[in-house]
């Protein structure tokens, strides 16, 4: 039997695109009764969060029982009007249900399953927003590094057996359990189980802290436990609290519908990767769902408390969806600083989405050559780690020099060479022998790096949005339309509310000048920073085997592309002086402009003269003649600005984040507890001098 979550959403006609034919369907799948009904109470805080959305949450109740999830599957998707479903609580349960739902098309979010392997090679269908059990055991290890490894005890049911059974093969050393034995003991249970398995080691004459796991990270708990035990008690839990996963998915899936209302089945799964702000792999888990990053251990009683009325404001509010923004949200959300973010989806177009992604350490500018050099060592260095995720490909960089260039080459290398970048200078004649398909007329030699490539742009960014997240970062409610100063620091103004933060950093690409406008700093008679188009194409590759290209005789640059849409082809792009132009892109090139990049390519790609068209993409960036601002706005120590890459900013901005998150730390460092933004004698901190390249 299904009720509607809280009062019937009919009531919104008109706020919603499918108002006029009824409230869009969904089914809230969980333990609305029984015992595991504390988790239940999750999903009605949530669906009672996002009530009047145009979306009718209609309950289904499983009692958290794994006999009962396929049955109640059955019935949600025997009714044919369920837009999606959210649920199951119990991962177990879900696992029953989830082919229930894959044969029906019925698309699933899973904001709290957190067992291993629940999605893998079973063919998509389902979204999971938690990361798993295997960061749980890091996470308490973590916790108890001063007192030794805790011993593992469990409730005696399937689900705290094979949780303790995870917990001692992570650990190995795990000390048995006895009277005079382990300074801690972690129980692992259902939070009503492992609330009585502690009785009763107590009663046996256990006398060490004791730890408990993700399910006792519920209000009741401490009510179970007792409070004499709950004061001293410790429990690992998703971080931030489970219900801010909760919460995460409604909002996701409200911002997915509200934006396509029709979407159903593939097409509402895609819509809501693109909105959750997460990267999720192709079954459906977080690119990070093994990382012990998503955890924390908090007292009992910090878990059990009451929930928070609206919380105070973020210390930093991050604008900007693109790479430089997430990279930033995530290096301040891992240094312990709370974080507000914009999210990503319609409305928030960057120049990350329409990047070529070209990769490599070597710039001709020595500002910009230390950011990439940075980069090299954080992220694109290591293409085994993290950067694999961004989908960094290794084709090997070269970067055409003329007779101007050479001598700013030579130390470039030097710097790369130090840094432990492999790199080298070739002459015209090596680099015609190398790569026959490559014309070397007019250039006077190239820097070779066989490190260098390309990366997926919008995968980048989703990989760094996705730490932020893991590490307590939230999503702003609505893209910032205005950022006004406050007597806190600043004000981000969101169509959906304001949010008030200490500071603010700026990561907004072409949308910078809207967002700050007179505020930018400029040197007289060089203009204010001004966006300008970027286009591509790709053709036709015919097999040939090249590096990643960047000629600075002639502007034009190039890669191949190995894998993706346009598979086998060569990403071609030639300058056009088009400025002043919306911030925006799209996947459509008309037949002129595809006629301008094949007639500049042929200089350098002679084959691309007769090579078959495959696709071709434009967008916007933001160019200033002075280089990027990166570091304190002039005059507003409460905002940092990391923008105006003039379409080179891909390959250095996880270094431009690094700067840009040191600059925040910094600032937030000169005020201490003052939210003013004075110092002890009351008058502004001025910025470091060497805290913005221009």
């Amino acid at each position: 039997m299904a009720e509607t979550a809280g009062p019937h959403p009919a009531a919104a006609a008109g706020s919603h695109p499918a108002a006029a034919a009824g409230p869009l369907r969904v089914a809230v799948v969980g333990p609305f009764s029984g015992p595991r009904a504390a988790w239940g109470e999750l999903l009605t805080r949530a669906a009672d969060a996002h009530r009047d959305r145009g979306i009718a949450w209609e309950r289904h109740d499983d009692r958290g029982d794994a006999g009962r999830a396929a049955a109640v599957a059955e019935a949600v998707t025997g009714d044919g009007g369920y837009a999606a479903v959210v649920g199951h609580f119990n991962s177990i349960g879900a696992g029953h249900a989830l082919p229930v739902y894959r044969r029906a098309g019925l698309p699933l979010l899973l904001p709290l399953a957190t067992a291993p392997g629940l999605l893998r090679g079973g063919g998509g269908g389902a979204l999971r927003w938690c990361p798993l059990d295997t960061g749980q055991p890091a996470a308490l290890r973590r916790a108890t590094e001063a007192t030794g490894t805790p011993a593992v005890a469990d409730d005696g049911t399937d689900y705290g057996r094979r949780l303790a059974e995870r917990f001692r093969a992570a650990w190995r050393t795990a000390p048995p359990v006895r009277r005079d034995g382990p300074a801690a003991l972690v129980v692992c249970g259902t939070h009503f189980g492992a609330a009585a398995t502690a009785r009763r080691l107590r009663t046996a004459g256990f006398a060490g802290r004791l730890l408990f796991t993700d399910d006792c990270a519920v209000a009741e708990f401490a009510g179970l436990l007792g409070a004499d035990e709950a004061r001293d008690a410790r429990v690992v839990r998703l971080r931030g609290g489970p219900y801010t996963h909760v919460d995460a998915a409604f909002g996701c899936l409200v911002r997915a519908l509200a934006g396509d209302p029709g979407a159903r089945d593939g097409r509402l799964l895609a819509a809501l990767r693109a909105h959750a702000g997460l990267a999720f792999d192709a079954d459906g888990d977080p690119v990070d769902a093994d990382s012990a990053a998503g955890w924390e251990v908090v007292p009992v009683l910090r878990a059990a408390s009451p929930a928070p009325g609206p919380a105070p404001g973020p210390d930093v509010v991050v604008v900007g969806a693109g790479v430089v923004g997430a990279a930033t949200a995530a290096h301040l959300a891992e240094a312990g600083l709370s974080v507000a973010m914009t999210a990503p989806g319609p409305g928030t177009a960057s120049a990350t989405d329409w990047s070529g992604g070209l990769v490599r350490a070597y710039e001709p500018d020595p500002a910009m050559r230390a950011l990439a050099v940075r980069s090299h060592g954080l992220l694109w260095g290591n293409p085994a780690g993290q950067s694999a995720a961004c989908g960094f490909r290794r084709t090997g960089s070269l970067v055409l020099l003329g007779d101007g260039d050479v001598e700013e080459a030579e130390r470039g290398l030097a710097q790369l060479r130090d840094a432990g970048v492999t790199a080298d200078l070739l002459g015209p004649a090596e680099v015609r022998d190398r790569w026959p398909d490559l014309a070397a007329d007019g250039i006077a030699g190239a820097v070779w790096e066989p490190g260098g490539g390309y990366a997926d742009p919008p995968a980048t960014a989703a990989h760094y949005r996705t730490r932020a997240l893991r590490y307590g970062a939230t999503l702003l409610p609505g893209p910032v339309v205005a950022l006004e100063t406050h007597p806190r620091g600043v004000r981000a103004v969101t169509p959906a509310g304001a949010v008030t933060a200490r500071c603010a950093v700026v990561a907004a690409g072409s949308g910078t000048p809207a967002l700050l406008g007179d505020r930018l700093p400029v040197r007289p008679g060089r203009g204010a920073p001004r966006t300008k188009r970027i286009r591509y194409a790709f053709f036709d590759l015919g097999g040939r085997r090249l590096p990643a290209v960047s000629d600075l005789t002639t502007g034009m640059w190039g890669r191949p592309q190995t894998g993706g849409p346009a598979a086998g082809g060569h990403l071609t792009g030639r300058p056009v002086d088009e400025w002043d132009v919306p911030a925006a892109g799209g996947g459509q090139l008309t037949g002129e402009e595809i006629a301008h990049i094949r007639s500049g390519a042929v200089r350098r790609w002679p084959w691309i003269g007769q090579a078959r068209y495959l696709l071709g993409r434009f967008g916007a960036d933001l160019y200033h003649p002075d280089g990027p601002f990166l570091g304190p706005l002039p005059g507003e120590p409460r905002v940092v600005v990391a923008a105006c890459w003039s379409g080179a900013g891909f390959k250095t901005a996880p270094g431009a984040a690094a700067e840009a998150a040191a600059a925040v730390r910094r600032l937030l460092r000169t005020d201490h507890a003052d939210p003013t933004g004075t110092a002890d004698t009351g008058q502004p901190v001025p910025p470091a001098p060497t805290e913005v390249i221009r």
